[in-house]
């Protein structure tokens, strides 16, 4: 590997791994805020104050994007991401960070299911094997201080289904569709939803500190997306999304030394199980699909 190419790749690892971090930062903060105002105009502010963000971003760089192309498509998965933040949100106000994301990370499981139904994608039987390996880490890692069969459980699982449901639209779409796209439509359907519902219910915000908040919330937001998108057009999807399961890690270090979750050490074993799978089923599938397009 060449100079270059090792700073090529320094490159992409820090602008995602950086990224990862910065969307825990940004669920943690919406925990915080959880805690001292109403969850939906904390969500009205994330993505509020991103689409003002990224309306900022287009009037500097111009960016020459075709906002027509796909245009269903894009509505449909801005709405998948919002039911998504809404239902994480609510969640964090029930559940302990670090479980709200052992089991989101069911989501690539649950795209691997709606890609062998759907779009006859089967996986190959190591891949099933390290699924399957995955899927009992989440049970194994959540079943110490969650309710598996509780009512509540509805909220963390949501996120997940509609991730899942957004990456499987993004495969009908995925070369022909600008990153930046999705960051748009996302903040204009997440924006104008909750900016219309919040009118009818608006609770006055008199401490200055939660607006501030809200600002970052929709900063931390933005940028996290951003760095993400970034990490992905200087590499690929496949090689980016091993760096997500680093979430794991920085929630539990959150956890720990902001909100006093002490480590348990089940859940530890389980957090450490889902990486190693998770990363070699990633792994395992992107060779099959690299070995397909060949």
């Amino acid at each position: 590997m060449s100079q270059n190419q090792k700073k090529h790749l320094i490159k992409v690892i820090f602008l995602a791994t950086t990224g990862f971090f910065i969307l825990v930062c940004q669920d943690s903060t919406a925990k915080y805020l959880g805690t001292m105002m109403p969850l939906n105009q904390i969500i009205w502010g994330r993505f509020f104050f991103h689409f003002l963000l990224i309306l900022i971003l287009f009037a500097i760089l111009k960016p020459r994007i075709n906002l027509k192309n796909n245009f269903k498509i894009n509505i449909v998965r801005s709405i998948l991401m919002v039911f998504a933040t809404f239902f994480f949100i609510h969640s964090l106000q029930k559940f302990d960070l670090v479980d709200i994301y052992v089991v989101f990370f069911s989501a690539p499981l649950i795209v691997s299911i709606l890609s062998a139904l759907f779009l006859k994608d089967v996986l190959s039987p190591k891949g099933i094997i390290l699924m399957l390996l995955s899927f009992s880490c989440i049970i194994y890692s959540m079943s110490p201080s969650m309710k598996i069969l509780g009512l509540d459980l509805i909220f963390p699982l949501i996120p997940p289904i509609c991730w899942a449901l957004y990456q499987f639209f993004t495969k009908f779409i995925s070369g022909s569709n600008n990153p930046l796209v999705a960051l748009f439509y996302a903040a204009v359907v997440g924006a104008t939803t909750f900016t219309i519902y919040i009118v009818f219910k608006w609770t006055p915000i008199e401490n200055v500190n939660l607006w501030i908040g809200l600002i970052i919330l929709g900063v931390l937001g933005f940028s996290s997306h951003l760095l993400i998108i970034f990490a992905i057009q200087l590499s690929n999807l496949s090689f980016v999304t091993n760096f997500q399961y680093s979430q794991l890690i920085w929630s539990t270090l959150i956890n720990f030394y902001i909100f006093g979750v002490p480590f348990d050490f089940n859940k530890s074993i389980g957090v450490v199980g889902i990486i190693i799978f998770g990363i070699l089923f990633i792994h395992t599938e992107g060779k099959k699909n690299n070995r397909r397009i060949k």
